[in-house]
């Protein structure tokens, strides 16, 4: 069973739990702080308005009930109606004064009673006036104005916003808190906020001065305004106590989800860890049990589909285990019939080269009377013969040579494949071999008027072979040459000093040539060569004992040949003396040249 590669794990790795863990981590914080941050703003605003309404409601009745005081320039009554406003928690002061600035009745506590002076000529006046009365509510407009007021060192400053801003909050929540108000100015209208048509107040409130017209400010009177200061201590307070319950739920929320996704992270990763441990140990080629599903969803379904697929996994492993032992015996079996099969068939090829040899060797002797027989009664040794029986006496002296031959060829391949061929290694000149091949092949060659070209090279050196086998392989290449030749042809004998030291002989014929498929056959034996001329006769032994004896040799032989432009055989045996430093002799001046 082949082994599986475990992905390689990096330093940065996470596992799979890690990462549920902190996705949702990171969900449930950014979800539940923008919640809070949302539930916290609105709050903050609901409050912040609560107490701005709060404001504007006693500033209102501040005004309703020191409009007849203005009227009458009470200013004892005005005094008494702050001091009652002043009373009231979260006012820090309370101010009745003209637009133009000039105070009539004012009251403050702590730092904002500082804010209350004298001038030298009698008037008074109170310092946020500058910054907190805006133009338009000199005009005859009756809206309030809600605006924040912080001090900062020992002065008063106008906020922009009447809103905590995300700073304020954390100092709110670290326990500091900010001198901040909120400062709510009305303007005392012209009429009354109540009409006689007030069921609720007619019989309590009535505005009717001399009970003909309604009272109301002078016209020619500046407009008068009321100022209260709203503390936002206990509004901090509150927000306080808000922040650390929005900041103790949002924590709550978010350890519990995180307890909830370890659980779930726990319940996914278990199962998945099961089955990595399951894999790994099936990878190793250990039996697995299967494995326990306990989830009804996705993982039970995929940890069934594993032990589905282990179980059939082993069972195919032990089919395989048990058909390889099986297979085993019998490849020994095989084995075993195979040897004795080929010590047979090795003996049996003994034996027929044995009996080839003997046969070939017996044959010699009554071949060889035969000829010298024949050649006494074609000579006229044994009497006078008619022209006709000497043409029959010379086809039966051709047959026997060709029997002769043929027996020649057998015994060398016999004594050769039975490895009684011996070499005799000494140094040999190519030239001397080659002129006696064609000197003996000489009448053959001229019996179908074929011309051999011997082409050899000058310095060329000895090479190291036997010279009864050097001469038979440069025989048999050229007879084989011959045959396949037609007439009128030349055959080139060429002679080559190779660079490695070797000297390569080969024979270029004009015959039909080999199609490739053939060149690979060509030296087995007994293979003769398909489309070949009709006179080109002979068992197929000639090449094939050219090539069992260049081996002997330790030599190389191979053959270049295409159909129609005939083959070209190649020998190449070890030099004597190779010597290095010589040009390439593939194209030097020839030296010597002989034709047939």
């Amino acid at each position: 069973m082949s082994r599986l590669h475990n992905p390689t794990r990096t330093p940065f790795s996470i596992s799979l739990r890690t990462k549920l863990l902190l996705s949702i981590a990171l969900i449930l914080t950014v979800a539940c702080l923008l919640l809070s941050w949302l539930f916290i703003r609105q709050q903050v605003r609901s409050v912040a308005e609560s107490l701005a309404h709060s404001g504007t409601l006693l500033a209102q009745h501040l005004a309703h009930m020191g409009r007849f005081s203005i009227v009458a320039g009470d200013t004892h009554r005005l005094d008494q109606l702050v001091q009652e406003i002043i009373e009231v928690d979260p006012v820090v002061y309370a101010a009745v004064m003209s637009s133009d600035g000039e105070l009539h009745a004012g009251l403050g506590k702590g730092i904002w009673a500082q804010q209350f002076s004298t001038q030298p000529g009698g008037r008074r006046e109170f310092s946020l006036n500058s910054m907190t009365i805006p133009p338009h509510l000199r005009t005859e407009t009756e809206e309030s104005l809600v605006s924040a007021v912080q001090f900062n060192g020992d002065l008063p400053q106008l906020r922009h916003r009447i809103e905590f801003t995300l700073g304020e909050l954390a100092r709110i929540v670290g326990g500091f808190e900010l001198s901040i108000v909120y400062d709510v100015i009305v303007r005392i209208p012209q009429r009354p906020f109540m009409t006689v048509r007030d069921p609720a107040l007619s019989l309590t409130l009535d505005e009717r001065l001399d009970g003909s017209q309604d009272s109301g400010l002078p016209g020619n009177m500046a407009p008068v305004l009321v100022q209260i200061g709203l503390s936002t201590t206990h509004l901090q307070h509150a927000l306080r106590k808000l922040l650390w319950q929005a900041v103790a739920i949002t924590l709550s929320i978010i350890v519990v989800g995180l307890l909830i996704a370890l659980l779930l992270a726990r319940r996914i990763t278990t199962p998945l860890r099961a089955l990595i441990g399951a894999a790994t140990r099936l990878t190793a080629g250990e039996t697995v049990p299967p494995v326990t599903g306990r989830t009804g969803d996705e993982i039970g379904a995929l940890t069934d589909v594993f032990n589905a697929m282990t179980e059939t996994l082993q069972s195919r492993e032990h089919e395989l285990r048990e058909l390889t032992h099986t297979l085993e015996g019998r490849i020994d079996a095989r084995t075993k019939e195979l040897l004795a099969a080929n010590v047979k068939l090795q003996e049996l090829d003994r034996r027929k080269s044995f009996f080839v040899s003997t046969a070939s060797h017996e044959l010699r002797t009554p071949l060889t009377s035969m000829k010298v027989h024949l050649a006494n009664l074609r000579d006229g040794v044994d009497g006078t013969i008619t022209g006709d029986q000497r043409r029959s006496l010379v086809r039966i002296e051709a047959n026997l040579s060709r029997l002769q031959i043929l027996i020649d060829e057998l015994l060398d391949l016999s004594q050769i494949e039975m490895g009684q061929a011996t070499l005799r290694l000494e140094p040999v000149m190519v030239g001397s071999v080659i002129g006696k091949a064609v000197e003996d092949l000489l009448s053959f060659a001229s019996d179908r008027q074929v011309r051999i070209v011997i082409t050899l090279p000058s310095n060329l050196p000895m090479v190291s072979a036997d010279p009864d086998k050097l001469h038979q392989i440069v025989l048999n290449l050229l007879h084989n040459a011959l045959k396949f030749s037609p007439p009128q042809s030349t055959i080139d004998i060429m002679v080559t000093l190779l660079r490695s030291g070797e000297i390569q002989i080969s024979v270029q014929d004009a015959g039909p040539g080999l199609a490739p498929e053939e060149i690979a056959k060509v030296f087995q034996p007994f293979y003769r060569v398909l489309g070949g001329p009709k006179q080109a006769k002979g068992a197929g032994l000639g090449l094939t004992i050219v090539k069992l004896l260049v081996e002997l040799h330790h030599g190389r032989l191979w053959v270049e040949a295409a159909l129609g432009k005939g083959s070209c055989f190649s020998v190449a045996l070890p030099s004597v003396a190779p010597q290095k430093g010589l040009p390439s002799l593939q194209v030097v001046p020839f030296s010597e040249t002989h034709g047939v």
